[in-house]
């Protein structure tokens, strides 16, 4: 089977080709700078290399000639973090280029597109502390996070675009991601380097739903065989506080938990001032304003569908960042 990859060089793209090929899967993957895709995903047999935008899908459609299935990984995501107004880019790769895309695989006769949304961004919470499913009604406060909107909108152009099409598309909702190969890195590797680095004084209170990038990967080759066109999957792991992360980041690595712990009403406090003081600085700091409100939301999810339909499975948290804060090590980061 042949399978075209969008962001081959990002945490779940070059976790998704690594276990593609294992698999025996023909491999296209599509990336902007071909030394950096060589660099970070070597040289196998049966990967192909595509030189490519996804603002200009028209450049590299030719290229899908020929391929079963697409996964569509990449997003406008870490740089929406940074300072500034980056709706444009925002709403061009992750909205207008997935139309664009799907339109492309259609004209190529791609049997399916796999696409990667987000589980935090385009799944509400339910209040009292149940878990959200795929049928929770996201919330309109996730229009205010610019990357969330994006995804929403991107859903939302997905399903329209469907009423009038017969290409098989399948949605992966992951949680936040973290694992190997998160060379750029992510928000959440960021986070993972400023702990490792130091940086990291005091223990906030919240958590995350995480799930490791090789699961999700995983999930998306089972949605090939398995997955229901139109279907949206929750692949998120489980939910773990903050201070639970950096226990399991102090016993990989050595280095002490800070002894100091912020209640969750000082936290946003303490988010706004440090905010504040990246903006002068111009730079950014290892909890950004809207990790803050992910961090403090409470969610969690119940991804039941996903381990009946696509038999997903997940590693303990431990054992991902202990492979984590190891691939960090062996690649110089700290």
């Amino acid at each position: 089977m042949k399978a075209f990859v969008t962001g081959s060089t990002g945490l779940l793209g070059s976790n998704l080709i690594r276990l593609l090929l294992e698999e025996g899967f023909e491999v296209v993957a599509l990336t902007r700078m071909l030394t950096k895709a060589r660099s970070r995903l070597g040289n196998h047999h049966g990967l192909h290399l595509v030189q490519g935008d996804m603002e200009d899908v028209s450049g590299f459609a030719q290229d899908l000639q020929g391929c079963d299935v697409v996964f569509h990984t990449a997003s406008y995501f870490r740089e929406s973090f940074d300072y500034g107004d980056h709706w444009n880019q925002l709403k061009t790769i992750n909205v207008d280029a997935t139309i664009h895309l799907l339109e492309a695989a259609e004209k190529a006769g791609v049997s399916k597109v796999i696409y990667v949304s987000s589980a935090a961004g385009c799944v509400g919470i339910i209040r009292g502390g149940a878990p959200s499913n795929e049928s929770t009604p996201f919330q309109e406060f996730n229009y205010k996070n610019p990357y969330f909107k994006s995804k929403l909108m991107a859903e939302e152009a997905i399903s329209n675009f469907l009423k009038s099409h017969r290409l098989s598309v399948v949605l992966i909702l992951p949680g936040g991601m973290i694992g190997p190969q998160d060379a750029a890195p992510t928000e959440m590797g960021r986070f993972i380097l400023n702990f490792l680095k130091g940086n990291v004084s005091l223990v906030p209170s919240g958590g995350f739903p995480i799930v490791d990038a090789r699961d999700v990967a995983q999930a998306m080759i089972s949605a090939v065989y398995s997955g229901q066109p139109s279907e949206r999957y929750l692949v998120t792991g489980g939910y773990y506080s903050v201070a639970e992360i950096m226990r399991n980041l102090a016993e990989a690595s050595g280095r002490p938990v800070p002894r100091q712990r912020l209640p969750r009403f000082a936290v946003r406090l303490w988010a706004a001032i440090q905010n504040l003081i990246g903006r002068i600085n111009g730079k950014k700091p290892y909890l950004p304003a809207d990790m803050v409100r992910v961090m403090l939301s409470r969610q969690w999810f119940d991804s039941t569908k996903a381990s009946q339909g696509l038999k997903t499975s997940y590693r303990p948290l431990q054992e991902t960042i202990q492979d984590t804060v190891q691939w960090y090590k062996h690649n110089g980061y700290v």
